[in-house]
């Protein structure tokens, strides 16, 4: 786990600075020498060692990651934070993009994932669980620093961060750019450019200011060759943010706290599809289409035109206070405001923006009962302009046997708003020349409630070592009402129809007909003698009951990983890690469904110093047991071997 004063801590949990022992459920903490040692190019790759999550990749470019399944190609049941800031895309299906988070790898001093709902802390987009991403200090970086990888399938990193002193302000710099050639067979090539800047401003010993900077520019292939409808192109996005956070120190551990940011992201992704080249891919013979083309008054060179321009602006704004009313109680409470705009012309079907406000106020406190007895008690209460007011609460237990050895429990409800794709999404497409409605691929889901979930989990918690090394052993029921579900039904549309032979006016939606229960166990382990040598590894064991057929296989049953490390010889440094994902599919059809696979990866680095300099050569193989598919069993991941240099000064 992580090293702050040799006492494993977690800061987030609860919005609270808590032992690991003492938080309200099962906390796994990823922390920078685990980061190296990972060889890992991006956060979504680290969640294998997660018990209970399930990775894949759509395409090169795209990262899929959820826990505990119940999930399609746009993961929406988890929450990312990076220092206080919400990466959850407000826009189209909404989620989490990876590709889109500009903190580069070796800026995150540890990531903590909150393994269950803590929608009690962070409100309804922590429905299944939080991913916190804390960044390094500025002062705490190198004055330079530069990264440069090179590998197989068209690996290419390049990064270079720089660390300025300007009086009280201390300012970190990085920019970078990462691609690679994706998966086979499809071409799915993408480059990212990404620069992050953090300012630290020490106003007076006792007040701060952090100012957050980052953009994105990315571009990718997409779409397949062999598919008109979605032919192979380049698609590009872009997103912007800008954050400030105050801190004041008020004495006796009390602080207050303020954060604002705001996001702006932006996607160009069009197309035109001739329409004599649709009819024949629909498998009539060219010239009957070409008749049929003329019988329905469309022009020859007639087609249509696809337009997912989109583009989606948040401004958030909260406030937190924490205070210390006893010496046995503390408290953190705040209330915070949100707008998103969305704009779609395609997904909706309106040059309008979609807004979405949110409101809410949160409180959580821990109780130190006895020496034996830790309550951790919250809610948020949340109420958005398409809802009324719901109330997310949490209560746990945790009792210590010993000062070693920890027994909890824990229940928890919370809801998921939904998306502005959930209930407003409204796909049309027209033919030029005619102006008249080929097809309805999705339309609006009005009426739609929040889903719901209940979580009930026990666990225990051993340490050794202060700490450094431990087990931990969670077991959850965790049950799901309102979950949606899509059907296809008449269309809410009126505009003269094309032709109803090409379609026959009927498309689908979303609606609150599911329920899943989710049970099972996840044990995790790790042994870390000293900083840079451990060994750890997880299990998890699921079971999905399910009304939902998408559902019902959407998690393994069973996975497990080993993870380690180890300097074999001063100056040298060896990791290896093994995972095996029993087999599942995302929400898809059975046909889809992935075979059980097994993944190792291995990594070698020489660490040396001189004149002042720090580096270190590494090289490492993914994937070394061969290509596996973990997202659709024709899109596979090759075995790749890479080289990385780091220097720093």
């Amino acid at each position: 786990m992580s090293f702050l004063d040799d006492i494993p801590v977690v800061l987030s949990a609860a919005r609270l600075v808590q032992p690991l022992k003492d938080a309200p459920g099962a906390v796994t903490v990823i922390d920078r020498a685990m980061i190296r040692a990972s060889g890992a190019r991006d956060v979504a790759e680290l969640l294998t060692w997660v018990p209970g999550f399930q990775t894949g990749h759509k395409n090169g470019s795209t990262a899929l990651t959820t826990y505990h399944g119940l999930s399609d190609d746009a993961p929406r049941r988890m929450l990312v934070r990076v220092d206080g800031r919400s990466a959850y895309s407000p826009y189209f299906i909404s989620g989490i993009e990876w590709a889109k988070i500009s903190v580069d790898i070796d800026d995150i001093e540890r990531i903590e994932v909150f393994r269950g709902s803590n929608a009690a802390a962070y409100g309804s987009n922590a429905f299944l669980g939080v991913v916190n991403i804390i960044t390094r200090p500025a002062a705490d970086t190198p004055r330079y620093r530069i990264r440069l990888t090179e590998g197989e399938n068209g690996i290419q990193e390049r990064v270079l961060s720089t660390r300025q002193q300007f009086g009280d302000v201390t300012a970190r710099l990085t920019v970078g750019r990462q691609g690679d050639n994706g998966l086979a067979p499809i071409d799915d090539t993408y480059r990212n450019q990404r620069v992050d800047a953090r300012i630290d401003w020490q106003l007076t010993p006792d007040q701060e200011v952090e100012f957050h900077l980052g953009f994105v520019d990315g571009r990718a292939r997409t779409g397949l060759a062999t598919d008109v409808s979605d032919p192979a192109r380049s698609a590009d996005n872009y997103t912007g943010f800008g954050q400030v956070r105050w801190r004041k120190q008020l004495g006796l551990g009390d602080e207050i706290k303020a954060t604002y940011f705001h996001q702006e992201e932006r996607a160009i992704d069009a197309y035109r599809i001739p329409f004599l080249t649709f009819l024949v891919q629909q498998g009539i013979p060219a010239n009957i289409a070409a008749i049929q083309m003329a019988l329905l008054g469309v022009a020859a060179d007639g087609g249509v035109d696809v337009d997912y321009a989109t583009r989606a602006i948040r401004d958030d704004l909260e406030f937190e206070h924490l205070l210390n009313p006893r010496s046995d109680v503390r408290l953190v409470w705040g209330a915070g405001l949100r707008e998103d705009r969305v704009s779609s012309a395609q997904m909706f079907n309106t040059d309008d923006n979609i807004v979405i406000r949110q409101a809410r106020l949160f409180a959580n406190t821990e109780w130190q009962a006895s020496p034996r007895w830790t309550l951790n008690a919250g809610a948020m209460l949340e109420k958005t302009n398409e809802t009324g007011l719901r109330l997310s609460p949490r209560l746990a237990a945790n009792f210590h046997v010993v000062p070693d050895t920890t027994l909890r429990a824990a229940i928890s409800r919370a809801y998921r708003n939904l998306t502005p794709f959930e209930r407003q999404a409204d796909i049309r497409f027209y033919e030029s020349s005619t102006g008249k409605l080929v097809r309805q691929s999705f339309q609006p889901s009005p009426g739609l409630r929040p889903e719901r979930v209940t979580t009930r989990e026990i666990g225990v918690r051993q340490e050794w070592q202060s700490g450094r090394s431990n087990m931990d052993l969670r077991l959850f029921d965790e049950r799901i009402e309102d979950l949606l579900r899509r059907d296809t039904t008449a269309t809410n549309a009126t505009d003269p129809r094309l032709s109803p032979a090409l379609w026959k006016g009927d498309s689908p939606r979303y609606y609150n007909g599911g329920y899943a229960r989710i049970r099972g166990a996840e044990l995790t382990g790790l042994y870390r003698p000293t900083h840079d040598t451990w060994i750890g590894g997880h299990y998890a064991s699921l079971d999905i009951n399910s009304n939902d057929e998408f559902a019902l296989g959407s998690a393994p049953n069973e996975q497990f990983s080993v993870f380690a490390a180890a300097q074999i010889h001063p100056g040298w440094h060896m990791s290896l890690s093994h995972h095996f994902v029993g087999s599942m599919h995302w929400y898809r059809q059975n046909k889809d469904r992935l075979k059980a696979y097994r993944q190792t990866s291995l990594r070698l680095a020489y660490r040396f110093s001189a004149r002042g300099a720090r580096g270190e050569v590494a090289i490492g193989v993914q994937h070394w047991t061969d290509a596996f598919a973990d997202y659709l069993p024709s899109l596979t991941r090759p075995t790749q071997a890479y080289a990385t240099l780091r220097l720093e000064y």
